[in-house]
């Protein structure tokens, strides 16, 4: 069933998709044609510089992110967050002024919430392009191939550990013309 317009409580929606983020507090949000509008803002009265540490409250200037979260009900989540900018008070800092961080939901410049990138992380590992776009379609993500890929080329390297024992084994493909060799630890 999709719900053509609807404006609910916003405490119920922060305690729903904020669960364990003290870092943001829900002011409206808004179902529309399968897609729910959050609007949200930093809880803090003020920021620590990222360069020297010092706290500031002394409110730059504002701006908006749109963040795409994970699907609630099959309906599409957008995050609608208003980061402010704050001047250093400090006189040494090199940096002027900075934006507000929310660690607990998204990274800097990102347009995913930390859940949805580690969601698209598993689907890419797991599925990769095309068949992985079709599932995240299915559990109600729009992401395409070259996002999934994306994200698992991002991740970084496994770590592998020496092998103790090794396993070499020669065949041949096609009698007498092609041969092959596979190697396995263990």
């Amino acid at each position: 069933m999709t719900v053509l317009f609807m404006e609910a409580n916003a405490w119920f929606w922060e305690s729903l998709v904020f669960a364990g983020i003290d870092q943001v507090a829900v002011e409206t949000v808004t179902a529309v044609f399968g897609t729910v509008d959050i609007v949200a803002r930093g809880r803090a009265a003020g920021e620590t510089c990222p360069d020297c540490g010092q706290l500031s409250v002394r409110v730059h200037d504002a701006y908006q992110r749109r963040l795409r979260d994970l699907p609630l009900g099959g309906q599409r989540v957008v995050i609608h967050l208003r980061i402010r900018g704050f001047i250093c008070g400090s006189s040494s800092c090199p940096r002027r002024t900075f934006a507000e961080r929310f660690s607990q939901l998204t990274t800097p410049y990102a347009r995913f919430t930390t859940r949805l990138n580690c969601a698209l992380e598993r689907i890419g590992l797991e599925l990769a392009g095309r068949a992985g776009a079709r599932l995240a379609a299915q559990l109600g993500i729009a992401a395409g191939r070259m996002t999934l890929l994306r994200r698992v080329m991002a991740l970084p390297d496994p770590v592998f550990t020496t092998p103790r024992v090794l396993g070499v084994d020669d065949f041949a493909t096609k009698r007498g013309h092609t041969y092959a060799t596979v190697i396995t630890d263990e």
